[in-house]
């Protein structure tokens, strides 16, 4: 990684039917109008291929120095540099991969969908109001999208505080490049993903990601508090979009974990797996993501570890309200949180 880090998480991106909940009765919705912020767009990639020449991709490397050297070193440094590559060099190369035919059909294509980007701006301007409500200290007030060749969808970098979208994730699960890529790392789980309203709870899973201590849990338990911390926060952060928006589900996995968790507990009990500290097989079959959760089926909604984990903290937090979302996270003994929470479905 270059000398400039920023978090490059990689977002599968997340999948639903609905939309917002359109709850009026949600206690973690707030009015935060009267906070000031204000969110500003660059549109990185207009920019970019309104270049005409190697002088003009200069340019812009002048005009927007730092998110120029993320482009061209982090999200397409492999199409436009090499080992020995001067600054020239990459100018070059990045003016023949904008002007290549598949790259302006691309690029033809992004703009169908997200000319106005105005809607997108307004809810992650919401989201941003939420973050700097709950962290004061994170203010984010930019967003920068670009095209990445389908490598990076949503992205937070965390040293400049601004939101980065690869808008070329987002053209529609109908979009028939998707199904021309490599299937080992587009299957069509996926694809049915890479829908434009999944940009805004995708941008602020970033930011969780980030936000949310690092923790390698010992076991299956502890593994599940620390997923359900970091799907908590999201309901914090993004109150008024519905949970299977937060757990990258697809239409009808949502009800699948609902109707069966009791199901799913026993199951987990019964198979001495909830303290199971055999990490490589726990986090592959309940919390990596996929078509579904191995042990129960192809039937089954995936990553329902995660489900438990966001069960469990939410009632912990229902039984503890003297607890600060900031204790919450800083909090590492989940198995204490397990225990105080009382969940038994």
């Amino acid at each position: 990684m270059p000398k400039k880090v920023i978090i490059l998480h990689i977002v599968l991106i997340i999948s639903s039917f609905f939309g917002l909940n359109g709850c009026t009765d949600n206690p973690n919705v707030k009015d935060l109008s009267s906070l000031d912020l204000s969110m500003n767009v660059l549109r990185f990639e207009q920019e970019l291929f309104a270049c005409k020449s190697v002088s003009d991709i200069t340019t812009l490397a002048m005009k927007y120095p730092d998110f120029y050297n993320t482009y061209t070193h982090d999200i397409i440094g492999y199409n436009v540099r090499g080992p020995k590559s001067t600054e020239e060099d990459i100018a070059v190369e990045l003016y023949k991969y904008i002007a290549h035919k598949d790259m302006n059909s691309l690029f033809g294509k992004t703009q169908e969908k997200f000319e106005d980007f105005d809607a997108i701006q307004d809810e992650l301007e919401e989201a941003a109001k939420y973050i700097n409500f709950y962290f004061p200290q994170e203010k984010i007030e930019n967003i920068t999208t670009f095209i990445s060749t389908f490598h990076y969808g949503s992205v937070y970098d965390a040293l400049d505080k601004r939101f980065l979208i690869g808008v070329d994730l987002y053209l529609g699960g109908d979009y028939e490049v998707y199904q021309a890529i490599d299937p080992q790392n587009f299957p069509t789980y996926r694809i049915k993903k890479f829908e434009p309203y999944r940009i805004v709870p995708n941008c602020v899973q970033t930011f969780t990601n980030h936000i949310v201590p690092s923790y390698e849990g010992t076991n299956f338990i502890e593994q599940a508090i620390y997923e359900g911390k970091k799907l908590y926060l999201l309901d914090l952060l993004i109150p008024s979009y519905h949970d299977s928006l937060k757990m990258n589900y697809l239409q009808g996995q949502t009800e699948w974990v609902i109707d069966q968790e009791k199901n799913i507990w026993s199951y987990l009990v019964q198979e001495e797996v909830l303290y199971s500290s055999d990490k490589n097989n726990f986090q592959k079959h309940y919390f990596n993501d996929g078509p579904f959760t191995t042990p129960f089926g192809n039937e089954s909604s995936p990553r329902a570890g995660a489900w438990i984990g966001w069960q469990i903290v939410k009632m912990y937090m229902k039984q503890n309200t003297e607890i600060t979302i900031h204790e919450l996270l800083a909090d590492n003994n989940h198995q204490a949180i397990f225990q105080k929470s009382g969940y038994r479905p």
